[in-house]
């Protein structure tokens, strides 16, 4: 499918999800839900059983609100300030 068409396709899904009713957006979100866990799962397949551990851990510190981010500038800053200070 060319990206024209995904984009097309895209915009026509989101025009049915705009006026479907509760039913037909539960069955919806079902599916794309399945979707992700089934992508995810293809993901973990070519993992280690170490690897697939640490990855758990990863995620359930992320749901606990545990894991902090940084955004790019930010660690751009601070790789730029390491530098500065190891002259």
């Amino acid at each position: 499918m060319s990206a024209s068409e995904l984009i097309e396709l895209r915009n026509d899904v989101k025009k049915y999800v705009d006026h479907a009713d509760e039913s037909v957006l539960k069955i919806v979100y079902a599916i794309l839900e399945e979707g992700v866990v089934a992508e995810n799962n293809a993901v973990m397949i070519d993992l280690t059983p170490e690897q697939k551990t640490m990855l758990r851990e990863r995620m359930e510190r992320h749901r606990q609100g545990l894991t902090s981010y940084s955004t790019w500038d930010e660690i751009e800053k601070r790789i730029a300030l390491r530098a500065k200070n190891a002259l």
